[in-house]
């Protein structure tokens, strides 16, 4: 680490101190609003009434001002300060000067309150080392300065303190930093979480550069060593290299979940006008812990990929990185995908900007490709991810051009079969997708002609959607790689989410982008006000509620309401589902409602003062909480909607390759079974709008379940210039961010608490013997203590259950509690030293004693040795013992024989033990051979029983779907009954006038010999007649034919059924052979449920089948009836004349013949209907086999058993009546028919006589 920068002395600092309050004493100090600069400084020359004369500090400029527009100046002392908070007046102009000063001697991290404000400095400052993070391990906030490391230190020691789960939000406008703030975090995140079980020595890990951002987040510095009344700040050092600094440390989660971070910006990250690294889509990244402080796993939720960017994007900016990326450095691989040109050759590349100063894409494709291998991307599914891009490419290459009639046409075949290639699509069956789509009409499949700009717009968003597939194919599988989900973890959650957006036109992506803005605005405000002052009012805190007006609720249901009055997406929806709609009929259904006059008996929605009709575009005006906003409504009907038709995306289901198959295979479908796949896609087809409603709302239940952390990011200027700060630019980021608001309730409210156990705990020591032993209730006892700490009233508040404190009280006790433990400790630490030097000294004494006892004894000895008596013991000694030497010595040889033999005994024993030893030990080592297969086999075995588990599931989700369907088949059998009764009455109806005729009939014998004279003169007619009679023929063989038709129908519904039952069978005996016998129970219910699932849907479309033939008949039957009724007013009509009569007679002859054509029609017809029934009947009871076997198992399958039951019988009953309907209905006209052909004949017989 470098040396610190020479610091002046501190006698030097206070003199400097001194003179700079010494001035500003002299003047009174104000700060004077100017257009260009914000606030410029000045002192009060003189004041008169409401205005005041200033002198203006730069150029000594007179300058007449309102008092009130004037802001009081803080002295110098406060210069710089760390946080806002602090500052003793706080304005709008304070604000940004101590952010203007701080952001120019390189301390860019600033608290405001209880978050954190970032301003960028669009320049590299090395401020991420190592030594940065171990500055800031198990440190409070103000032992430090500033940083981004504190945030996350701070959320960390939360999450374990509280075990509750952590989200850090970063937010702020487009090019504020908010992504690599996000990779700080995370590397601050691996590194202590590493630290858990590594030594604290090893160096931290660090993110890979990325040379595309030239706006890298620095922290504000490193503390002094010593502390000292003012920090000073020394530099560290750079972060370079691959950013692998401690690779043998970190494990391969850790290296995972920080190389996720370049991939993830590759593939959706780009350069626009206002960042050369901006986030193209929103992440929320969960890192989980477990409960000893290791990471355990890691997940990513993604929203909002500005899919449009791939097709089209402004001049000065570029696609996402990766195409650039690929075609740099991409070599070999851009050969296997067929990009053999330049980014000047493609069409989505060489319309906007090509480049990025200081950023080579061929070092960022070696940084990506090292990426994809930590993250486990094999080379397969590497080459499937960039498939995707060139096909991209490749498409966008594609030339259509039209024809005289305007039809689409494709002169070139080349590009189209680059892109059939990449994707695995047959390139006819690719171009009659886009030319000439098959679309469904009716029953039928027909062609529809493309026009050019229509096939061109098909090409564009086939391109947006395989981008978008892939992903989130991409980002699943980086999931697949980091997530490993435990109940025992809790998580720190990150959100990276795009900044508002304001462009010179914006469309229906910034509306969805400002929108998401808005509700994380919404939350925090909520979070850090509404929450604050509620819980005020719960813990019986006196406190006058205030309204910071930061509601942006109405703005909210402007755009997502869905009640009485519905929003935009609501109404977008709404249109995207309406024939004929256009974006101008969206767009002025929209200015009618937000923006039309209210009704009197309503109240006008808040929201209406936040929308403004566009006056000379098509669009409308938003006032969102950072600006007002316009939108163009060009194309949102289309934007909203799937662009893709589904001819395309079943080819794009079918490909060969298996990658781009699996991207569309909720579309996999034939063109025979559109039944079937519109019953996959049920429920799946959902607009833009809904899809992203479900995202935020997911979103933010997350992040109401975690204890936020809030980092706002600032843009300095908007010409990405390090040092530069625009005032008006900043102060409109701090208005629409709360900081000032937020400062505000901070310094008015009570930010810090604890709950009375905790607060007794922690700082108990501070007031010794105050109280007593035994229980005492913790309201009383925190009083007792804030009395004995001699603390202000006016900085505490005693709630029913926490005891709130003013900002920096809590702090305060901290700093006294440290003082005291050290004291404590210090003293422990004394006696400890005693108690030790004490027992050396003592160790030294008995030393000393045991040296002059051993010198006496040896002076004692020398004497002894010079006696004469002493010599002779010493030479007679040895001879008196000889003797019991031998003795002894003959002892001693018999005692070593007994020990040499037990010697080898115990050998001999040692040795059979060694044997056993080692014979234990092998068994040993097969008895765990064997118990760690019997775990493997018992892991298999519970991952089989989670997958059965999960299959059950399912199961009883397919039950209840049948269920369903069961319900919908008994309200089509009521449907058919009610016809059958409708043909009843009709019957009825039909034999009146059959008597009718009858009696007319006789009338007409009567009166038949008065008018024989004029036989002659019906003849003619009677041709006439005979020719309609052909007529009446022709339509009972058409007729005939629907009939046959109809029988066909039904055969080759029989021949399905019988083919889906085969298919089914074939499919449960692969699945028997694949699963063990605990498995098998469930797998069969799982087929059981499937083949009564396909029987009973054949069930239902039969009975449809029968509603329709029966809804035929009685059209039919209504249209017979006419016919009779037409016949019988001519008959009416020709009672005057006698050649009336005579048509008469024919016309009925005929009718009675047509009828009982139909009759025997109808019998046919209600015979098969009874065929079909009874088989309907036999597959209901193999049904109810199925579910009475499976009843000891599946008690839920009673109640559909029961209505199985209930419609087999009705179906009985229906049938038994039907039969007997159709008996009546055969004897009645068989008789009438006899008696009016006995009738006839006796006239025919007559007439010759009569002649």
């Amino acid at each position: 680490m470098p040396a610190p920068m020479p610091r002046p002395s501190l006698s030097a600092e206070a003199a400097r101190a001194a003179a700079a309050q010494a001035e500003f004493n002299e003047k009174k100090w104000v700060w004077v609003p100017d257009e260009k600069e914000g606030y410029l400084a000045g002192w009060v020359n003189k004041e008169q009434g409401d205005t005041a004369e200033i002198i203006m500090a730069a150029g000594g400029e007179f300058r007449n001002v309102p008092l009130i527009a004037l802001s009081k100046m803080n002295p110098p002392k406060f210069d710089r300060a760390e946080d806002i908070a602090d500052l003793t007046f706080l304005n709008e102009a304070s604000v940004v000067h101590n952010l203007r000063l701080r952001y120019g001697s390189g301390a860019i991290y600033t608290y405001s309150g209880l978050f954190l404000v970032a301003v960028n400095p669009y320049q590299h400052l090395p401020l991420y080392s190592d030594a940065v993070i171990q500055q800031y391990r198990n440190k409070r906030r103000d032992e430090n300065p500033p940083h981004i490391f504190a945030v996350a230190e701070r959320a960390w020691v939360n999450m374990g303190d509280e075990r509750e789960n952590q989200s850090i939000l970063i937010t702020g406008e487009s090019g504020a930093g908010k992504t690599e703030t996000t990779k700080k975090v995370i590397q601050f995140l691996a590194a202590i979480a590493t630290d858990v079980h590594m030594p604290s020595h090893s160096r931290s890990p660090t993110l890979t550069h990325s040379n595309s951002y030239s706006g890298v987040m620095p922290a504000a510095g490193l503390p002094r060593s010593t502390p000292a009344p003012k920090r000073g700040h020394t530099a560290s050092p750079s972060v370079t290299g691959s950013g692998f600094t401690s690779k043998g440390r970190l494990g391969l989660l850790e290296r995972q979940i920080l190389q996720a971070n370049p991939v993830l910006e590759a593939f959706g990250n780009a350069q626009t006008q206002r960042n050369n690294n901006s986030s193209r889509f929103g992440k929320f990244i969960r890192i989980s812990f477990a409960p000893d402080g290791s990471i355990a796993g890691a997940n990513i939720d993604w929203y909002l990929l500005e899919k449009s960017r791939v097709v089209v994007r402004s001049e000065a900016e570029r696609n996402f990185h990766v195409f650039y990326m690929l075609m740099a450095g991409g070599g070999s691989i851009k050969k296997d995908l067929l990009l053999d040109g330049d980014v000047e050759d493609y069409e989505y590349l060489n319309r906007s900007r090509r480049e990025v100063d200081g950023v080579d894409d061929k070092e960022e494709w070696t940084a990506l490709k090292a990426s994809l291998e930590v993250v486990g991307f094999s080379p397969q599914e590497q080459i499937d991810l960039f498939r995707i891009v060139a096909a991209v490419l490749h498409i966008g290459n594609i030339v259509i051009s039209a024809t005289r009639d305007d039809d689409a046409t494709m002169p070139h075949h080349a590009q189209a079969e680059r892109v059939c290639y990449l994707l695995g699509l047959p390139v006819d069956e690719f171009k009659k997708a886009v030319l000439k789509p098959l679309a469904r009409a009716g029953h039928e499949w027909v062609s529809q002609a493309r026009t050019r700009q229509q096939a061109c717009d098909e090409l564009s968003a086939l391109c947006k959607t395989l981008y978008e597939k892939s992903f989130g194919a991409l980002v699943e599988r980086i999931n697949q790689a980091l997530d490993r989900p435990s109940s025992k973890s809790t998580f720190i959650g990150v959100l990276d989410i795009a900044g508002f957006e304001i462009f010179e036109v914006n469309a229906y992506e910034q509306l969805l982008i400002n929108y998401t803005n808005e509700k994380l605005q919404q939350f925090f405000n909520h979070h850090m006000f509404v929450l604050e002052q509620e819980e005020y009012a719960r813990e019986g805190i006196k406190w006058d509620y205030v309204n910071f007006g930061l509601d942006l609720q109405p703005t909210i249901d402007l755009i997502e309401a869905s009640g009485n009055v519905i929003g935009i997406l609501s109404c977008l929806d709404e249109e995207c589902i309406m024939p004929k709609a256009t974006d101008l009929t969206f767009t002025n259904k929209l200015n009618t409602m937000w923006a039309g006059p209210v009704p009197r008996h309503e109240e006008a929605h808040p929201g209406r003062h936040k929308y403004e009709p566009s006056r000379f575009e098509q669009g409308f005006i938003i006032q969102h909480y950072a600006a007002k906003v316009e939108y163009r409504t060009d194309g949102w009907l289309e934007k909203n909607k799937d662009p893709l038709n589904d001819h395309l995306t079943r080819v794009l289901a079918q490909s060969s390759e298996r990658y781009v198959a699996s991207l569309f295979a909720d579309y996999t479908s034939s063109g025979a079974t559109v039944g079937k796949k519109r019953g996959l896609k049920k429920g799946a087809f959902r607009t833009v709008g809904q899809r992203h409603r479900e995202q935020l709302a997911s979103l933010m239940a997350q992040l109401q379940a975690t204890q936020p952390h809030f980092v706002r990011c600032i843009v300095p200027n908007a010409h990405k210039k390090p040092g530069r700060v625009d005032v008006p630019l900043v102060l409109d980021q701090l208005r629409c961010n709360g900081v000032l608001e937020g400062i505000r309730i901070a310094r008015l409210g009570y930010p810090n608490r604890l709950p009375f156990v905790e607060f007794r705990q922690r700082y108990e020591l501070l007031t010794p013997g105050i109280i007593p032993r035994g229980y005492m209730d913790g309201r009383e006892a925190c009083r007792r203590m804030v009395k004995t700490l001699e603390l202000d009233e006016a900085i505490f508040k005693i709630g029913t259950s926490k005891i709130f404190f003013k900002a920096g009280v809590l702090a305060e006790l901290e700093e006294r509690r440290d003082l005291l433990l050290f004291d404590i400790f210090s003293r422990l630490q004394a006696a400890s030293r005693r108690w030790t030097a004490r027992r050396q000294m003592r160790k030294i004494l008995n030393r000393a004693v045991a040296i002059r006892t051993i010198q006496r004894n040896a002076r004692v000895y020398g004497e002894l040795r010079d006696w004469p008596w002493w010599q002779l013991y010493t030479k007679v000694r040895p001879l008196l013992a000889a003797t019991r030497n031998d003795e002894e010595l003959r002892r001693k040889e018999a005692e070593i024989l007994l020990i040499k033999e037990r010697a080898e005994r115990d050998k001999q024993e040692r040795e059979a033990l060694q044997n056993l030893k080692m014979s234990l030990e092998a068994d040993k080592r097969k008895v765990e051979d064997a118990l760690e297969a019997e775990r493997a086999l018992a892991m298999d075995k519970d991952s089989l029983l989670e997958r059965s588990k999960k299959h059950e599931a399912e199961l009883e989700e397919e039950v209840l779907a049948l269920q369903g369907d069961l319900d919908t088949l008994d309200s089509q059998l009521d449907r058919v009954m009610k016809l059958q009764k409708e043909s009843e009455e009709k019957y009825e109806a039909m034999r009146e006038m059959f008597d009718q005729a009858a009696e007319h009939l006789v009338r007409l014998e009567s009166e038949q010999k008065e008018w024989a004279a004029r036989e002659d003169e019906l003849t003619g007619q009677l041709n006439g007649a005979t020719e309609e009679l052909d007529a009446l023929q022709a339509d009972m063989e058409e007729l005939r034919k629907v009939s046959e038709e109809l029988k066909n129908l039904a055969m080759q519904r029989e021949e399905d059924l019988e083919r889906v039952k085969d298919r089914s069978d074939v499919h449960f005996k692969e699945m028997e052979g694949k699963l063990n016998v605990e498995a098998r129970n469930r797998e069969l219910l799982k087929d059981k449920a499937d083949t009564l699932e396909d029987e009973a849907r054949q069930a239902k479309e039969q009975l449809a089948e029968m509603a329709r033939t029966a809804n035929e008949y009685s059209t039919m039957i209504q249209r017979k009836e006419e016919r009779i009724a037409r016949l019988t007013d001519e008959l009416d009509a020709s009672s005057v004349a006698a050649k009336q009569a005579a048509k008469e007679i024919i016309d009925l002859k005929s009718d009675i013949d047509t009828l009982a054509a139909e009759l025997n029609a109808e019998r046919q017809d209600r015979n098969r209907g009874v065929a079909a029934q009874a088989k309907l009947q036999a597959e209901l009871d193999d049904l109810r086999t199925v579910l009475n076997a499976k009843t000891s198992e599946e008690t839920r399958r009673d109640e559909a058993e029961k209505s199985l039951e209930q419609e087999v019988a009705s179906l009985r009953s229906q049938v038994s009546q039907m039969e007997a309907e159709v008996t009546d209905a055969r004897r009645t006209a068989l008789e009438l028919q006899g008696k009016l052909k006995s009738e006839l004949e006796h006239n025919a017989s007559a007439r010759p006589k009569h002649s």
